[in-house]
């Protein structure tokens, strides 16, 4: 690894996190349509490269901690997924344009229809390929974005797309938009309405699923059988849920740096573009960090965000800059160039350290985090940007134990 920034990912976490998801299912409510499964079935959500937290290097740990399928945004995302782990179960939610789809087929991989044009074609791409074609419907209830609407043609369409041959329709899925319990509520009644009626015409979809991290916690009995997860998985526990204190997520991740100068500033001088911080009366320590904007470290958290050096806290001083952001260490005389920066997560546990991983909501300066809530509301945006915008060229590195097990850098390889 050539570089000082990189961001740790602490494999541990991830799956005491995936455990905490399984403890939660078991002890919930059992639909009849489950039976005889105890639990719904777990989609790992590890589209955006797993939140940012690199999608190859997490799938082994989460299939074999008890995920079921692998959920993706697009085919790309699924054929990473297909050369790391070539038997796992891997559901494209997202769109896939029509020239793809036999690719899909091939490789394997289920896809996300919504239209009887794209059923015949992966009908048709089966024949040829002489193999069979796995794809989930999905259903529009309210989000407006993709899926087939619920209206007087939507059953007979859902049964004309299961009679083809060749292909496999095992699941039917929506998406609620979470904006209130009423409006949940109807967009579970559509789907369910719907289901039932394409039921009558002889289209049946063993799995359905509509929660996501949120929905599972907001409302256990929409789960039925799957739940696609996410930002749980990734220590961002979902806010404001009847559950929330039953569970203990840890942040499994660490944005690090290391100081790469030190200057004393004159009462007067001004920090990087536009001098958008000057030094008061005094002068002021500032410390240059090599991570910007373009590692995801946002520009809109200038003059807002803190980082942790040496256990202390320190403000983001100036414009931060596509490579380099600044920050004010007069408050920690004994800032060395060289040492450690925190700017977001917390450290995972090291061999013989008495440090031990905290609650991913802990904010405080005292647990040794910088908790990404905290982050994303210095930058006026949700958690799942925060992590997710963590950009390629920022090296990952993978632990268990506290002890290095791998790392990826995306610029060596």
């Amino acid at each position: 690894m050539t570089r000082s920034t990189r961001l740790e990912v602490d494999l541990d976490a991830i799956a005491h996190n995936l455990s905490e998801l399984v403890r939660l299912l078991d002890a919930g409510p059992v639909s009849p349509s489950r039976s005889p499964r105890k639990r719904p079935l777990i989609a790992a959500v590890v589209k955006a490269n797993a939140y940012g937290m690199g999608a190859a290097a997490l799938a082994p740990t989460l299939v074999e901690g008890g995920a079921d399928l692998l959920a993706v945004a697009c085919l790309p995302e699924a054929l990473e997924l297909r050369r790391v782990l070539p038997g796992a179960r891997v559901l494209i939610m997202g769109h896939t344009p029509d020239e793809y789809l036999s690719l899909a087929v091939e490789k394997g991989i289920a896809v996300t229809i919504f239209d009887l044009r794209q059923a015949r074609i992966l009908s048709r791409a089966a024949a040829e390929l002489r193999r069979e074609a796995i794809a989930h419907a999905k259903i529009d209830t309210g989000m407006n974005r993709l899926g087939l609407k619920p209206g007087p043609e939507a059953p007979e369409l859902l049964a004309a797309m299961s009679r083809l041959t060749g292909l496999r329709i095992e699941g039917a899925f929506s998406h609620l938009a979470l904006r209130d319990r009423d409006s949940d509520r109807r967009q579970f009644e559509l789907f369910g309405e719907l289901l039932a009626e394409a039921a009558a015409l002889g289209a049946e979809f063993p799995i359905k699923h509509i929660c996501d991290s949120i929905g599972m916690m907001r409302y256990p009995e929409y789960r039925l059988d799957m739940v696609r997860v996410g930002a749980f998985l990734y220590g961002v526990k979902p806010l404001r849920t009847p559950l929330g204190e039953s569970v203990e997520i840890r942040a499994p991740f660490a944005l690090a740096t290391r100081i790469s100068r030190i200057r004393k500033l004159a009462e007067g001088e001004g920090v990087g573009y536009d001098a958008t911080f000057i030094a008061p009366a005094g002068g002021s320590r500032i410390a240059t960090l090599p991570i910007g904007y373009a590692d995801g470290y946002m520009r809109c958290l200038s003059n807002k965000a803190q980082v942790l050096i040496r256990g202390k806290r320190a403000p983001v001083v100036g414009l931060i800059c596509m490579d380099q952001l600044t920050v004010d260490v007069g408050g920690i005389p004994e800032a060395e160039e060289g040492d450690e920066v925190l700017l977001l997560g917390r450290r995972a546990r090291r061999p013989g350290s008495a440090d031990a991983p905290g609650p991913a909501d802990a904010e405080s300066a005292a647990s040794g985090e910088i908790g990404v809530l905290e982050l994303a509301n210095w930058a006026g945006t949700n958690r799942n940007e925060i992590i997710s915008a963590i950009g390629r060229r920022v090296p990952r590195v993978y632990l268990r134990g506290g002890s290095i097990v791998g790392s990826v850098d995306y610029l060596e390889t």
